[in-house]
């Protein structure tokens, strides 16, 4: 009978690995930003996940892909207890979630030093006579997304201060998503005069052979001296590392520890840990950035609205008015009192083109609705600047409007 339980005990020892012990560990989920795709975020941060598993055996640790849409909602459904995204989008999602952040990031810059903030690089061929930021009107600008934050958001700002607006006064701007080599590549094939990109990455291209340093030109570099990295935009922190709220604060701290003491643990190196965290920095130049890029993209939607439906808003408005108007007239007539400022007189195509303006549609995109060329488009957008004295396509449509 003993040999009988001895045997059952046996099977049982044998039956419980080391795979099944785990699966019995509470799980913490580590949500990460998949700019690249699911299955390059997971191998991005598989060395994290190792480093943690190791340094905390208590847990078991799950790497949940995030995307720019969908982690708002993942957050609510209690599908994540960290989050790993870049500083722009993690300044959207503390707005609507609780989260605080316990590390942030530091990356290994092109020099082999370790730097915990970043910007964007702004550049041209050499050959294109293009030195500064103002260059940028009438020619095309190529970018990551609207919403990427180094790759776009950051320069936006430095073009704003210079008095060009991306979105009307460029001949066109073109969003052409990751991989971020391609900007490199039109900009160095001609198919766009200006490129924007996170910083960093063109050392990395030359340093593997793709480009010469003397293939661009950069621009603005004197915006900070600061760093190893050529960078035409002011310096912002890094990835941060956040806990929402709710998270047990043993794990919470557990993980802050980790995270802490990872450049000089030796298990960061056994797991290929990618990169070393410091203590939390403060994003407030991150909430006044994204602040300033919404409302410009806010307004810039108003006036695209209004624009569209001003014959009905014209209609709604000046049908009583002119009403009473002709009843008034009727009664007793009387000359109309010149305008003080009268508008200029344009000419149909000058019309039809000041319209598509104030739409944000840029030159190409102008010239291929109305089957001209781009050249023509241009020519009418400068006749339209001189006759209502207009600086930039912004203050244009302004003073039309």
């Amino acid at each position: 009978m003993l040999r009988g339980w001895i045997a059952i005990l046996m099977i049982a020892l044998v039956g419980f690995t080391p795979a099944k012990a785990q699966d019995t560990l509470p799980t913490a989920r580590i949500g990460v930003l998949a700019y690249l795709g699911y299955e390059d975020a997971l191998a991005r941060w598989h060395g994290l996940k190792t480093y943690l598993d190791a340094s905390l055996p208590r847990y078991r640790f799950e790497l949940v892909p995030l995307t720019l849409a969908s982690a708002s909602t993942q957050i609510a459904s209690g599908q994540v207890d960290f989050v790993l995204t870049n500083p722009g989008h993690f300044v959207d999602l503390s707005a609507k979630h609780a989260m605080s952040v316990i590390a942030s990031r530091s990356v290994q810059q092109s020099d082999g030093s370790y730097a915990g903030d970043f910007g964007s690089l702004i550049f041209a061929r050499a050959d294109t006579g293009i030195t500064t930021l103002t260059d940028a009107s009438g020619k095309t600008v190529a970018a990551i997304d609207k919403m990427a934050f180094g790759g776009f958001q950051t320069a936006w700002r430095e073009f704003e201060n210079a008095g060009l607006n991306l979105f009307t006064d460029t001949a066109e701007l073109v969003f052409v998503g990751f991989p971020m080599d391609e900007v490199v590549a039109r900009v160095a094939t001609g198919r766009a005069d200006i490129g924007i990109v996170r910083s960093g990455l063109i050392e990395r291209l030359i340093a593997d052979g793709h480009y010469k340093a003397t293939d661009f030109t950069y621009l603005n570099t004197n915006a900070t001296y600061a760093h190893p990295n050529r960078i035409s935009t002011r310096l912002y922190p890094e990835w941060p590392f956040a806990v929402l709220a709710g998270v047990d604060p043993e794990l919470r701290d557990s993980v802050a520890l980790a995270l802490l003491s990872a450049k000089s643990s030796p298990r960061a190196e056994a797991s290929r840990l990618r990169y070393i965290w410091t203590a939390p920095v403060a994003y407030h130049a991150v909430q006044e950035l994204n602040d300033a890029y919404t409302r410009r993209i806010e307004a810039l939607s108003l006036v695209q609205k209004i624009w569209r439906s001003w014959p009905l808003l014209v209609g709604t408005l000046l049908l009583p008015l002119l009403l009473l108007a002709a009843m008034l007239r009727l009664r007793r007539p009387a000359p109309r009192t010149p305008s003080t400022t009268p508008q200029p007189e344009l000419t149909n195509r000058e019309r039809e083109i000041l319209g598509l303006i104030a739409e944000g549609f840029s030159s190409k995109e102008i010239a291929r609705k109305l089957g001209i060329s781009p050249k023509t488009v241009e020519f009418h957008r400068a006749n339209l600047l001189k006759k209502y004295e207009a600086r930039s396509s912004s203050q244009l449509v302004a003073l039309a409007s």
